[in-house]
């Protein structure tokens, strides 16, 4: 087995790109106050893969701020493919920990696109097993819901927080980063401080979620505040193979009508935003 320490997983080539290429992360972030920003060549910006598995391309990442062997890959949308990279980052390449990075659709109804939301806890929002006994989201002989790692959490919190801050600001939406523990870090870490930033529930299935459907998800599951097609299933994997597991979304629509227009005008540099918060957080490990 190939041995590596983090492998990072995102949906879409934009979302992965910021990992890839430097450059690419600082053109995004550069961009970031503009009402809709679509860079070109994404695929250019790729090297060689690392390794190949199943029609998977796993490409090195070389990140001075994370410790440590990082591969990333591409999963492609929805929970199959999610839960498919999952598996062989894990039982192939012997991931020892395992984070989600991207995009995804504000289901709070105070959430802010470019909002950073740490996933404390994932749950399958098309799941409906209630007529068996099950609680809505549950999956039969599953839990109802899957934790993210405490030891990926508590890194998280450490950017959300000041030391000696009254605990009850905490992990709100004027939450900022603090306390880079590196200069590389903190030139990431000063992109960030303009940016909202809690940690809570991300609530997974294969839907989009707009005007048609959010009222009934958001009855179903009141604190979860985003909204995406991956997570839950990486998450249920990890918990499986007893692997540290934690999902970073951005923000990039608000469950509307003009959700899907929307997304794709801050597709780049909502992953971006998301792959800087996922390379502090894994920086403060």
């Amino acid at each position: 087995m190939n041995s590596c320490d983090t492998v990072i997983i995102c949906a879409e080539l934009t979302e992965l790109a910021p990992f890839v290429n430097r450059m690419w992360l600082q053109e995004c972030l550069a961009h970031r106050f503009l009402d809709s920003y679509q860079p070109q060549d994404t695929e250019k910006v790729f090297p060689a893969p690392y390794k190949q598995l199943s029609g998977l391309q796993f490409y090195p990442l070389d990140l001075p701020e994370i410790p440590g062997k990082t591969l990333g890959v591409q999963s492609g949308v929805g929970m199959v493919n999610a839960a498919r990279a999952t598996a062989i980052a894990i039982e192939v390449l012997g991931a020892r920990q395992v984070l989600y990075s991207g995009t995804a659709g504000g289901l709070a109804k105070d959430s802010q696109v470019g909002e950073v939301i740490f996933g404390d806890n994932y749950v399958f929002h098309s799941a409906d097993a209630t007529a068996f006994g099950y609680q809505r989201g549950q999956l039969p002989g599953m839990p109802p819901s899957y934790s993210g790692s405490e030891r990926l959490l508590a890194s998280a919190r450490s950017l959300l927080t000041d030391p000696g801050a009254d605990t009850s600001s905490q992990e709100t939406a004027a939450s900022r980063f603090k306390n880079p523990s590196s200069s590389a870090e903190a030139t990431l870490a000063a992109s960030l401080r303009q940016t909202p930033a809690r940690c809570g529930t991300i609530a997974t299935g294969d839907s989009f979620i707009t005007d048609a459907n959010v009222s009934a998800v958001r009855s179903a599951f009141p604190t979860a505040l985003a909204a995406e097609m991956e997570s839950a299933a990486a998450a249920q994997v990890a918990f499986l193979s007893q692997v540290p597991f934690l999902a970073v979304r951005c923000i990039s629509d608000l469950c509307s009508p003009e959700g899907q227009d929307i997304y794709h005008g801050n597709a780049a540099v909502c992953g971006a935003i998301a792959a800087t918060a996922t390379i502090c957080l894994l920086g403060a490990c």
